[in-house]
């Protein structure tokens, strides 16, 4: 059994699964290879970086993800279900358990139909998505135990850098919420 699940590789989803993995939880990161971010060859507006194309950041995600001992794995949700343990995550391949979920796909999100989720109307527009994961100020879940949403699955607000800090921030609540304290990473 995991700690904690990501549904959905792109950026948010990366950095939730990076800190969690680096705080030391046994994380999954489940993902179809379709972000939206490979559309992006020349994001200019991230810090660190002078230009670095869509495909570099989620390479370079995947490669933190596993430094601090995650995993990643290109296989398509098909169902989350709450079960005695916390959550059974049935893929095209295989079946996952987890004690936390953070939601990180953009789209479609029928795949947590049984979970009986709260969605919000989203904007129109390019890149935009119909629903949006209805969550409280933390990106916890409204109504919701130990689930998390990040990144399109959560706002509107798609541009790189927001992605990442949304998933950050699902990440550290996330594990605040694990601990019953706050959580702090500063690397020294």
């Amino acid at each position: 059994m995991k700690t904690v699940i990501v549904v959905g590789g792109g950026l948010s989803g990366l950095q939730a699964g990076v800190f969690t993995a680096k705080a030391g939880e046994e994380t999954l990161v489940l993902d179809t290879d379709e972000s939206l971010v490979y559309n992006t060859s020349n994001i200019q507006n991230l810090v660190g970086h002078d230009s670095v194309s869509g495909e570099e950041l989620l390479r370079s995600g995947r490669d933190k993800l596993e430094e601090f001992g995650g995993e990643f794995k290109q296989e398509k949700v098909e169902s989350v279900k709450e079960n005695e343990e916390g959550f059974l995550v049935t893929t095209e391949e295989s079946r996952y358990e987890s004690e936390y979920l953070v939601l990180a796909s953009a789209g479609i999100h029928d795949y947590a139909d049984p979970l009986d989720l709260e969605f919000e109307d989203g904007v129109e527009g390019m890149y935009m998505m119909d629903e949006h994961v209805r969550t409280d100020e933390s990106n916890k879940v409204t109504g919701a135990e130990k689930i998390y949403a990040a990144g399109l699955a959560n706002t509107w607000e798609y541009q790189a850098s927001v992605a990442i800090g949304d998933g950050a921030k699902a990440a550290v609540n996330l594990l605040t919420d694990k601990y019953g304290e706050p959580y702090e990473d500063h690397d020294t």
